[in-house]
């Protein structure tokens, strides 16, 4: 049942990634395991990995933020997003949002 004047808002990031250090599958999955479970934790936020999983040195991540705001949720992506790139070896090479 809808609440007259209740309105949730997602957001969605997908980010491309490249590990550059990343020899193996094993490897990958540690910094993208380590990454979901820590945004997870530090966000809020769902993450998963979405594409490439057998890929050793790409990744592709879904990040969702529900919030009663736009910018909030937006901001809490923008902040995961920024703690992958200054946390662990990585290079961003996309990340695209939608709010819904």
């Amino acid at each position: 049942m809808a609440h007259p004047g209740v309105r949730g808002v997602v957001a969605v990031a997908r980010v491309e990634l490249r590990i550059p250090a990343a020899a193996s599958l094993k490897d990958k999955r540690s910094v993208v395991k380590s990454f979901c479970e820590r945004a997870r934790q530090r966000f809020g936020l769902a993450v998963a990995e979405t594409a490439r999983q057998e890929d050793p040195q790409r990744a592709s991540l879904t990040l969702a933020a529900v919030s009663g705001s736009g910018a909030v949720a937006r901001q809490s992506l923008r902040s995961a997003v920024a703690f992958l790139e200054e946390t662990y070896e990585v290079e961003v090479l996309e990340a695209v949002e939608e709010v819904f």
